[in-house]
């Protein structure tokens, strides 16, 4: 039997291999491609990843009633970049359900801020007292239902790590290639998940990555490429499309919620003809109108315009949020349970379970805010426009109490794709509760884009109204009526 050392190099040199190889198969036709697949047939048993299973996670009392697998991907020219991951195996039926990527935003939020704040398996008790975090099942966990990755990217978010210096640059072009490198070998490491449809999806920044990756995705599997991913579709949640759009909604949106008055968004209106984003300084006018509109706005909290403005300094460790959460509620911010994956993640035992590299990685941050990061993509219409002539499903979600990117900014860019309405807007229901408002708009053929707002969330929606959008995805997946 191989050692492990021995069997990771030979695996990664077996994978380099058969990259290349299907790189020229691009190049020279059917006769490499055929010669492609036999190598990957006859030395799949060497290509998997170095991926462990977890069982148990400090917190966490008894064994995982799921199947949790950790584990690195090695992407860019010489695999400098290793991206962390997490996949959890629905507990439906996982050789037949549907597999998410699910992105976080920031640029720079980990997978484990999803994983323990939107749709993972597990939640963090916030009532608890000594080192560790304890964990809990999530009632409402997407993997009842889907078998979910979580990955960390771009590099240097969570515990994904570069080789080099120079691996640590990144932008949101380079964030796509490394995600379409990621699922290439992730497929032929899970080949037992080929067949099953296959979705990305995710929230607030990851939306500007999302559509390029999805075109690239389902250009590759129209062209028969190896591993043929499965490409099915795109979910969504208070996506960040179009950059200017979003700033200049901001202040429509501020005034559809009483935030600013109708004069003030009159003038500021007329005076900086309805453009936020190229303020000219000389222009008094319309500069005076927005600097009223920012004093007016300074202190509401974007993320959840009717829950207060909390700190997330530093200076709020571990101690400070126990004595807020145990003994002076007043204090509750939601932000402040964040601070609790931090705390758990940095623990050694931790690292540990979760087979975390040693020396890869010094403090875990849930947003780490110091990325070598680049944003080139400040609009992708265009790729979901595209998108709407492919034989994919897309569900687009928003909160209707988050400014940070409106609703109005996301119904603007689904409108410019002049797509026919197939539903009208109506109510959904959740236990007999409007949960919120939805519009179907049909694309190609028996393909659908649906729109639907939560309401009473914030950014992002399942993070508020767990049970909501867990209904709600849970319809759409089984294409029941929402």
């Amino acid at each position: 039997m191989l050692g492990p050392h021995l069997a990771t190099l030979l695996a990664s040199t077996v994978r380099l291999l058969w990259w290349k190889l299907r790189n020229l198969t691009h190049m020279k036709g059917m006769g490499w491609r055929c010669c492609s697949v036999v190598l990957l047939l006859l030395l799949q048993p060497l290509v998997a990843s170095p991926s462990s299973i977890v069982k148990n996670l400090p917190g966490y009392d008894g064994d995982l009633p799921f199947k949790l697998e950790t584990g690195y991907v090695g992407v860019g020219e010489q695999q400098e970049v290793q991206l962390f991951y997490l996949f959890v195996e629905s507990q439906r039926n996982p050789f037949i359900d549907p597999v998410l990527m699910w992105f976080v935003g920031g640029p720079g939020c980990s997978a484990l801020s999803a994983f323990f704040f939107e749709n993972g398996p597990l939640k963090m008790d916030q009532n608890f007292s000594g080192n560790i975090p304890k964990l809990e099942l999530n009632p409402y966990s997407w993997t009842h239902m889907l078998n979910m990755i979580y990955i960390d990217i771009p590099v240097g978010t969570g515990f994904s790590y570069s080789k080099t210096q120079e691996g640590y640059y990144s932008n949101d072009t380079l964030w796509v290639e490394h995600t379409y490198a990621f699922l290439q070998k992730w497929f032929i490491d899970h080949p037992k998940f080929n067949s099953n449809p296959f979705y990305v999806g995710g929230g607030s920044y990851s939306g500007a990555p999302t559509a390029p990756l999805v075109q690239k995705l389902y250009d590759g599997y129209v062209a028969g490429l190896v591993p043929r991913i499965n490409i099915k579709g795109y979910v969504i949640a208070s996506p960040l499309v179009d950059t200017y759009q979003i700033i200049n909604m901001r202040v429509l949106y501020a005034y559809h919620m009483s935030l600013i008055p109708e004069s003030l968004y009159e003038s500021i209106k007329e005076n900086c003809g309805g453009d936020y984003v190229n303020i000219d300084p000389e222009d008094t006018k319309c500069v005076s109108d927005y600097e009223a509109y920012s004093e007016l706005v300074r202190y509401i909290n974007p993320q959840q315009i009717l829950e207060p403005l909390c700190s997330t300094t530093p200076a709020l460790n571990h101690g400070i949020l126990q004595s807020s959460l145990q003994y002076r509620s007043e204090l509750w911010c939601r932000s402040y349970s964040h601070i609790l994956v931090n705390t758990w993640a940095n623990d050694e035992s931790v690292r540990k379970a979760l087979y975390i590299r040693e020396g890869t990685k010094g403090e875990f941050l849930r947003c780490n805010k110091t990325l070598a990061y680049t944003s080139n993509l400040l609009s992708v219409v265009e790729y979901y426009q595209n998108l709407t002539k492919a034989n994919i499903q897309a569900l687009v979600y928003c909160s209707d109490l988050d400014m940070s990117v409106p609703h109005l900014a996301t119904e603007y860019w689904i409108k410019s794709l002049n797509l026919s309405i197939y539903e009208k807007w109506r109510a959904w229901f959740v236990d007999g509760q409007v949960a919120g408002y939805t519009e179907i708009y049909k694309m190609k053929q028996d393909h659908y884009l649906t729109y639907v707002t939560v309401k009473g969330a914030g950014h992002v929606a399942q993070t508020f109204k767990p049970k909501e959008v867990y209904h709600l995805l849970q319809r759409w997946f089984s294409y029941s009526h929402i």
